[in-house]
């Protein structure tokens, strides 16, 4: 007896013979298309409010660096903590407001966001340095150190990541390895003003003097001569000094000092190569002026001491009718 049943699309007359073959596969074609539309509806009502949120995240990272850029890191800050409380994967708006965060004094908050921005960039080698950069200003060393060797080891030709590690090197006061290391970086960046001056720096320390001035020769020739930088023009009169050459030193010590590289230091060292050069007059007034700024600077009193005994011995010859030197 012929009974019937429901089907998926209608009623039929049931026999004892088995569904046709067509049959079958027509009905589990309408049965997956049929979840594949619930599913894609589905995952559309999930999918499309976490693209929003990027693109939202994106929006108030734009926003923040428009601020940094304007010097409204306060307004930059709050920029960034949204973006990244919107989509917490917005990877330059945590390397963003690291910087922000390290420029406000957070420091360890910033290496935290920014531990966080390289791990998101999937190791970027130029974040890892800006990593590194930021532990060997907290006197991290070994950290700076492994940021260094994994940045170099990602990317050999990265002048900052031979720069960062000839930084950490000269902390660890290993100066010919850390030469080794700003040669390396400037290999490939011949113009790096900041590892030019340290490769300058570490020749003086090593009784190099001549070696410091080809290199700082080397840098000053990227610039007009009004615009050699007052640090440069420093390390220049220093390393004049070093080699006995006290007048060209106190001419660049003195120019030092106007384009504002002033500090106690660098006064001191002008005063003196002023009298090594026969100035003692220029070298009083020199040594005042530092100790108005430091009454309690010991080289200078020092100096003065002796300047002070030069005038005396000066009195003494010229009333015995000596020649004066």
């Amino acid at each position: 007896m012929l009974r019937h049943e429901y089907v998926a699309y209608g009623w039929r007359q049931k026999t004892s013979l088995p569904y046709p073959r067509e049959s079958r596969y027509v009905w589990a074609v309408r049965f997956l298309l049929l979840c594949g539309i619930l599913l894609g509806t589905g995952c559309r009502s999930f999918v499309r409010p976490e693209i929003e949120d990027v693109v939202q995240s994106r929006q108030l990272s734009l926003s923040g660096m428009h601020a940094m850029h304007r010097g409204e890191w306060q307004e930059a800050e709050s920029m960034f903590t949204r973006a990244i409380e919107t989509s917490a994967t917005n990877q330059r708006a945590r390397c963003c407001y690291a910087e922000a965060l390290w420029r406000r004094g957070a420091t360890q908050e910033a290496i935290v966001q920014m531990q966080e921005s390289v791990r998101l960039s999937g190791g970027d080698p130029a974040l890892r340095v800006r990593l590194g950069e930021m532990h060997l200003a907290e006197r991290e060393l070994d950290a700076a150190a492994r940021q260094a060797t994994e940045a170099i080891r990602q990317n050999p030709r990265l002048p900052s990541s031979w720069a960062l590690r000839g930084d950490v090197l000269a902390q660890r006061n290993q100066p010919e390895a850390a030469l080794a290391s700003y040669h390396r970086a400037l290999s490939y960046q011949p113009h790096f003003p900041r590892v030019q001056l340290a490769t300058a720096e570490i020749h003086r320390q090593l009784h190099q003097p001549q070696r410091a001035l080809v290199a700082l020769h080397a840098l000053e020739d990227a610039y007009r001569p009004s615009e050699v930088p007052g640090n440069v023009v420093a390390m220049r009169g220093l390393a004049y000094k070093d080699l006995g050459r006290y007048h060209d030193a106190s001419v660049s010590l003195a120019q030092a000092v106007n384009l504002g590289v002033v500090n106690v230091d660098l006064m001191y060292q002008l005063g003196e190569a002023q009298m090594l050069a026969g100035r003692p007059h220029d070298a009083r007034l020199t040594i005042l002026q530092t100790l108005r700024a430091d009454p309690e600077h010991a080289p200078s009193h020092q100096l003065l001491s002796r300047l002070d005994l030069g005038d005396v011995q000066v009195v003494a010859q010229r009333d015995q009718g000596m020649p004066q030197r």
